[in-house]
């Protein structure tokens, strides 16, 4: 019973009744006519009593009558909170399995709650403290938005990039394309510029845009995420695997954005990325400075320009230019690939590894941190980007005599495809690079029984611009040249055309 030690100091310190004394504690009378009976039968002094403890003075009174246990099978608590983890597996089911195999075992009540106080044990939660300025959580939301093509009707789905300071809550989202590299990044650089500030801390998700390698405590960080980060003087901690309370912030603005933002916008169509994020900025901003209960008030921009804002880090003069670094391997052709296009290294390291670094315009080559080559960046798919300087003697020796044999080779085929092997030649930035498509051409040509085909065919290549071996190909196999050479003669092909005669007559 509570309010003991007051009772025994009112009765029979002070003299006051026992009636009057239940008014006064709240307490009804006989409950406490009956603490007071206990307290006479056990003899103590009432000096003694007012010394001791609440719990002592309590447990002397009303001790506790221990009732033997009914001896039970207990269930192995830590086993079955793996199984839970597998697909499809349900407490209810765990407990009928247990329940099957001791029949006598504890009731449902019973083996939830042994569930229930282990969890409480071990999945205790630590308040994080989070100094002004100092971090900010970024992540991706789990639902997006989409933008509709105005042409097609085709929708694609959008992924949506969250960042939000730790102590203030105030956030940031856009909408990106993908997870990329060049999205995850670009998405940090237009966060700090709407904040006008950066943070000296930034947990990520463990993403394969901002951690190569996952690692509980050692993780490693892609190379383009770390440079981007260090340009603002920002440190990237990255989340621990599975571990999402590590970002708690940033989750919560989350689940925010797809309340506030995703549903208030799910029924509106967009037909460019910029009108999506035109809209989400609208939310955003309104979110921002909407006033939170609980806060004196105050919207999430109020508390951030505050207290954040002064203690984060001031923005250098220019932005962070997007790039990537690759690891490459050159082959025996000393050229290394970067989407599909290949850029020549100096021929000595062939096959020995590098670092590439592409940029909006370049592509440099680096072997040990020096810049080995650098080239101009091509959005020729396909293609090679070879500089005489990185072939050797020989290579570039038999270069031309190669290249005259097979324009040579093409010549006896006919006129049309000696142009177009010369036309080839003359769109290639290099000749080196035209050697192995023009091989393809000639190759394919000569592999035609039919030597006047190939020419029609060659000549419809060069009028529409077709001059990739795969094309080519595709030309002579489709007949496509003949049928541009009837219409030229004026003859309409239709299923009903039927005959040598008819076709003598059109003639």
């Amino acid at each position: 019973m509570r309010h003991i030690r007051e009772a025994l100091k009112l009765v029979l310190h002070e003299g006051k009744s026992a009636n009057q004394t239940a008014v006064t504690l709240g307490l009804p009378p006989s409950t406490l006519k009956g603490c007071l009976s206990r307290f006479r039968a056990s003899g103590m002094p009432l000096d003694v009593a007012l010394d001791l403890s609440d719990a002592d003075l309590s447990g002397h009174l009303y001790p506790q009558v221990s009732r033997p246990r009914k001896a039970v099978d207990e269930p192995d608590v830590e086993a079955i909170l793996i199984e839970l983890k597998r697909p499809g597996v349900t407490i209810q089911l765990l407990w009928e399995e247990y329940r099957k195999a001791h029949p006598s075992g504890l009731g449902k009540t019973q083996f939830w709650q042994r569930l229930h106080d282990h969890r409480g044990m071990t999945n205790l939660v630590m308040r994080q403290d989070h100094k002004p300025g100092e971090r900010a959580m970024v992540d991706y939301s789990g639902d997006g938005l989409s933008v509709t093509d105005p042409v097609t009707g085709e929708v694609h789905k959008k992924e949506l990039f969250v960042m939000a300071w730790a102590m203030s809550g105030h956030f940031f989202a856009m909408a990106q394309d993908s997870q990329k590299s060049v999205d995850w990044s670009m998405g940090h650089v237009a966060a700090f510029e709407y904040f006008g500030c950066a943070p000296s801390v930034v947990t990520p998700d463990c993403l394969k845009s901002a951690v190569t390698k996952a690692h509980r405590y050692d993780p490693v960080l892609n190379r383009t995420y770390v440079e981007a980060c260090s340009h603002y003087g920002v440190v990237a901690v990255p989340a621990r695997p599975h571990s999402p309370r590590d970002k708690g912030r940033v989750e919560n603005t989350v689940r925010l954005v797809q309340q506030r933002i995703v549903a208030v916008l799910r029924d509106r169509v967009f037909h460019s990325l910029a009108d999506l994020n035109a809209a989400v900025r609208i939310e955003v901003d309104r979110l921002n400075d909407q006033a939170m209960p609980g806060h004196d008030c105050l919207s999430r921009r109020q508390i951030f320009e505050r207290y954040e804002r002064p203690a984060a880090k001031e923005l250098p003069q220019e932005s962070w230019i997007w790039q990537e670094w690759l690891s490459r391997r050159p082959g025996l052709d000393y050229c290394v690939e970067v989407e599909k296009h290949w850029y020549s290294v100096p021929c000595g390291l062939a096959g020995k590894p590098v670092d590439v670094r592409v940029t909006a315009s370049a592509v440099e080559i680096y072997l040990d941190r020096e810049r080995v080559a650098v080239h101009s960046r091509s959005r020729l798919r396909r293609g090679h980007s070879i500089q005489p300087g990185h072939m050797p003697e020989s290579h570039r020796k038999i270069l031309e005599q190669d290249l005259t044999k097979l324009v040579w080779r093409a010549g006896h085929i006919g006129p049309n495809m000696k142009a177009l092997v010369q036309m080839r030649i003359d769109t290639s930035l290099h000749p080196v690079q035209a050697v192995r498509p023009v091989m393809g051409l000639v190759r394919r040509a000569e592999s035609f029984a039919d030597a006047a085909a190939v020419e029609r065919a060659a000549a419809f290549a060069m009028l529409h611009n077709r001059l990739h071996c795969d094309d080519f190909e595709r030309i002579l196999k489709s007949r496509a040249a003949e049928e541009q050479a009837v219409e030229e003669l004026g003859v309409v092909v239709h299923a009903n055309l039927q005959g040598q005669a008819l076709w003598s007559k059109e003639k």
